[in-house]
């Protein structure tokens, strides 16, 4: 029997386990790959990997993650280029079994870090690293509502098919209302790569035209739903914003900031999503619901890594340790359902015609899940230990 190292692109024909999430629940299957896909029947060339007593499960789909601004900007003030900093991203990605990465890009009324240059940087290092990240990297487009002057450039951006997903952020409010504090007015300033009396002045200067603001959010909307791209209203802070942007057509309440806005947005039929760190802490950060008990309640569909890239992997399997839910219930938290939000349909499920995204799993420490291979496009693109490798054909076609 072949066995593999570290291996950074592998084509394989398939996998067999006796822990395979499938259609239904846990159980012994052997799935085929070709050009990409699952199928029936194995095509092309490669080996096929025995899984053993391994969890093997559809990769994670994460739909919000902000994290890779740490590896950009390690420390206030400090830069380092996109291509360096994304590969290094990719590879965290991979070894926590992230397939499908949202990045959170935003375009604010801020600048530096979330302004236009660094955007800019981000879709030109995603289009010239392309050839060589092993993970499906997306840009989820975080426009702060009171940047009116980046309108255009973002309905540029959704034009040219830059952008995958639109969330309509405001964090003006919450800001002003922090200016009195130095040591936070101190962080953002750092963010912005400018002094503090500047950033006042950028406030300031975004905040005159308050009331062009939503008719700016509209055409923006409305931009994103011509082109087929979902969209998300970020921190809804009430029922009425929440029922406001869902008549837009505003189909995703990101993070909802009370239990009650949770409960809506489920009764008419809105994804909402939640941060994986945020089950994990037991807590929000913010001072948000808690993840876990809107779990619990049926209010939250999807979890997100939110800044933190570990978390929908650890988050699952604390929910299972917590009794909150089974695995497979935990699981399309992070792959079934965020794919659906996000629209992609070829996803987030191990079944014949989808694309071959899977992660192979040691739970064998308990509350320490550990990521031992990771498939994306029918190719093996991280191996965290030796896997075995058979020919498939000893093994037969797909099993339920």
């Amino acid at each position: 029997m072949q066995k593999t190292t570290q291996t950074y692109s592998l084509p394989l024909r398939g996998i067999t386990g006796r822990r395979v999430l499938g259609a239904g629940n846990i159980a012994p299957a052997t799935l085929g790959f070709d050009q990409g896909n699952i199928a029936q029947q194995a095509g092309g060339s490669g080996p096929c990997i025995d899984a053993g007593d391994l969890l093997v499960l559809p990769g994670i789909v994460d739909i919000h993650g902000d994290a890779f601004e740490r590896s950009v900007m390690p420390r206030p003030g400090v830069s380092f280029p996109y291509g360096p900093a994304l590969l290094d991203v990719d590879r965290q990605l991979l070894a926590h079994g992230i397939t499908t990465e949202f990045h959170g890009v935003t375009l604010s009324w801020e600048g530096g870090l979330r302004g236009e240059a660094y955007a800019v940087r981000m879709f030109e290092a995603l289009s010239q690293l392309a050839p060589v990240l092993g993970a499906s990297h997306k840009v989820h487009l975080r426009f702060e509502a009171y940047h009116l002057a980046g309108v255009e450039t973002a309905l540029q951006w959704m034009r040219d098919g830059r952008v995958s997903l639109l969330a309509i952020n405001d964090h003006l409010p919450t800001m002003a209302r922090r200016m009195n504090d130095e040591r936070k007015l101190a962080q953002y300033a750092e963010r912005a790569e400018c002094d503090m009396e500047a950033f006042r002045s950028r406030l300031r200067t975004a905040s005159r035209h308050a009331q062009d603001v939503p008719a700016a959010v509209s055409t923006l909307v409305t931009a994103a739903r011509e082109a087929g791209l979902p969209v998300a209203s970020h921190d809804d802070p009430d029922v009425a914003t929440r029922q406001h942007y869902h008549r837009q057509g505003c189909a995703i309440a990101e993070f909802p900031l009370t239990v009650e806005v949770a409960t809506l947005a489920r009764q008419i039929g809105d994804e909402t999503v939640f941060g994986a760190p945020n089950v994990l802490r037991g807590q929000s950060h913010t001072g948000a619901p808690n993840a876990t008990e809107m779990i619990a309640a049926g209010l939250c569909t999807v979890l997100a890594s939110d800044y933190y890239y570990p978390a929908p992997l650890q988050a699952a399997f604390k929910l299972v340790q917590l009794g909150v839910c089974s695995l497979p219930e935990a699981w399309h938290l992070v792959s079934r359902n965020p794919a659906r939000a996000a629209g992609l349909r070829d996803r987030g499920a191990l079944v014949p015609g989808m694309r071959a995204d899977a992660v192979l799993i040691d739970d064998s420490l308990p509350g320490l899940p550990r990521v031992c291979g990771t498939i994306v496009n029918g190719e093996l693109r991280h191996a965290a230990v030796a896997l075995p490798l058979i020919d498939l054909a000893d093994e037969g076609s797909l099993a339920a």
